[in-house]
């Protein structure tokens, strides 16, 4: 099991793994982040006030062909700036877009499977690798990609 905490480690450093349960195919992990304060993502002031805490199921990449979902304990935080907007935030993570159910690594493998092949080959694909998805959601991945803007060859244009 050394492989799997290493795996979360390249994650965030700061996760822990408060349980793992595994099958033939899907490995399930309850994780958090122990935090004593929080940073309100509009004004960025830190606060150490916890509202409450929730739990996100978070797709991540495999693990030797196994689907790995993680269970993350989010905390919710007081903003204590009273010039704020923002009266309760939830922390934020940079391995993960906020509201989002997959890790932005998976998302960037799933990207690369959607834009190399049809996405309904692609979908069948995912499934053998363990992050199965649907066509649907690879088509949406390739329509959320920002392309690079690019100069027309020709005059005026």
């Amino acid at each position: 099991m050394m492989v799997m905490y290493t795996h979360f480690a390249d994650l965030d450093s700061r996760l822990i793994v408060l349980s793992c349960i595994e099958d033939a195919n899907t490995l399930t992990c309850v994780v958090t982040v122990v935090s004593k304060t929080g940073r309100c993502p509009h004004c960025h002031s830190t606060t150490s006030q916890r509202h409450s805490a929730y739990m996100r199921v978070i797709d991540d990449l495999p693990i030797q062909g196994r689907r790995v979902q993680l269970y993350l304990k989010a905390r919710k935080w007081f903003c204590s700036n009273a010039l704020c907007a923002t009266k309760v935030f939830t922390e934020r993570f940079d391995w993960l877009v906020p509201y989002g159910q997959r890790t932005i690594r998976l998302d960037e493998a799933l990207r690369t499977i959607a834009f190399s092949s049809s996405c309904v080959q692609g979908a069948t694909v995912t499934r053998q690798l363990g992050m199965p998805v649907s066509h649907d959601t690879l088509l949406r991945l390739i329509h959320k990609t920002e392309m690079p803007v690019s100069q027309s060859p020709f005059c005026g244009h």
